[in-house]
């Protein structure tokens, strides 16, 4: 009754077509929506979703490039590459990455970023992401992480200048900050310590530069450094109430660990990340009722479908987790999270 007194209503039809038994049901509701609503790039990508849901790719293939040939959006351009890329397409992947990019070079970093993931060569990855930066240079940190983190692989000193340059165009960026922390602590702990402090003094509300603080600090001054991550970040920032659960959990005091992973998870279940710790920490215990404690954590999880983090969205957006439930995708990045710092 609502579609039909607001056919115009564009959410309306996506809650409709969410709400009903199938996909059948779904691709009728969104039929009548796009007749409705013709020009709706919303309605088509909901169409292309459900249709790659069902396995129908070809009907999701023709969706998509019927919205590019109408002028879709970089949007659309970015949503038809990852079709592609999870279809095996490898080629018509990287076509449609690029031609987006280059129809939208100054608005979206994702495409660039993609375009650079799906070269297959480390030296053409490098050129695409130079060829970004050289275009858009303030467009996205991400852009400039992408860049350092391919350098570093070859030389330290060129991520370092690179880091550089990025807060040059980006200053105040947390993300280019914490990058050049974690690069500095690879070659020597108190140069990092000191770029630390100059981050902190740059980004002094930034959470993930406070839980690097409590990580990077010794053993004795772990607890004073907790205190001044809450303090500055605030109680609700989730990758300091994440630390502050690890400090808990490597003293052995489950309790406390679990109460401080519920309020990370409570202030943002949107951050993969902390859910991931949480795991990894009722997996390493020895307790009875250990199962139950995952599972009920698994459907949380689930149920809060995070999509953000510094590991979840490497994790989840690699091709190797296309069609991968949240849930697996939690354990994913709980494994993962073993090659970062660990508090011993």
């Amino acid at each position: 009754r609502a579609v039909q007194r607001l056919p115009q209503a564009e959410a309306l039809w996506l809650q409709l077509a969410d709400a009903g038994p199938g996909a059948d049901w779904g691709r009728g509701v969104l039929e009548r929506a796009f007749a409705a609503n013709p020009q709706s790039e919303a309605i088509v990508l909901a169409a292309v979703a459900l249709e790659a849901g069902a396995g129908q790719s070809a009907r999701a293939v023709a969706l998509l490039e019927r919205a590019v040939q109408a002028g879709g959006s970089a949007r659309v351009w970015l949503k038809a590459a990852a079709l592609h890329r999870r279809l095996g397409n490898a080629k018509a992947a990287l076509d449609a990455a690029r031609s987006g990019r280059e129809k939208f070079p100054a608005s979206s970093h994702k495409l660039w970023l993609l375009e650079a993931q799906l070269q297959g060569d480390a030296a053409a990855a490098r050129q695409t992401l130079a060829q970004a930066l050289a275009a858009a240079p303030r467009l996205s940190p991400e852009l400039w992480l992408a860049a350092a983190a391919l350098d570093a692989r070859a030389s330290v000193p060129r991520a370092r200048a690179a880091l550089e340059r990025a807060r040059v165009h980006i200053p105040r960026s947390p993300a280019l900050w914490l990058a050049a922390v974690r690069l500095e602590a690879s070659e020597s702990v108190p140069a990092a310590r000191a770029l630390l402090a100059r981050a902190l003094q740059e980004c002094p509300r930034a959470g993930c530069l406070w839980a690097e603080s409590v990580l990077m600090a010794e053993r004795p001054q772990r607890k004073a450094a907790s205190v001044d991550a809450l303090k500055n970040a605030g109680a609700q920032d989730p990758l300091v109430c994440a630390v502050v659960a690890r400090l808990f959990a490597a003293e052995r005091r489950p309790d406390k660990a679990r109460a401080w992973f519920g309020r990370a998870t409570a202030a943002d279940p949107d951050c993969g990340d902390a859910w991931a710790w949480w795991l990894r920490f009722e997996s390493s215990l020895d307790e009875e009722g250990k199962k139950e404690r995952v599972e009920k954590l698994e459907a949380a999880c689930e149920k809060a479908a995070p999509r953000h983090g510094q590991v979840w969205p490497t994790v989840a957006k690699s091709p190797d987790s296309d069609g991968l439930s949240t849930t697996r995708i939690l354990h994913l990045v709980a494994e993962a999270l073993a090659q970062t710092r660990q508090l011993t």
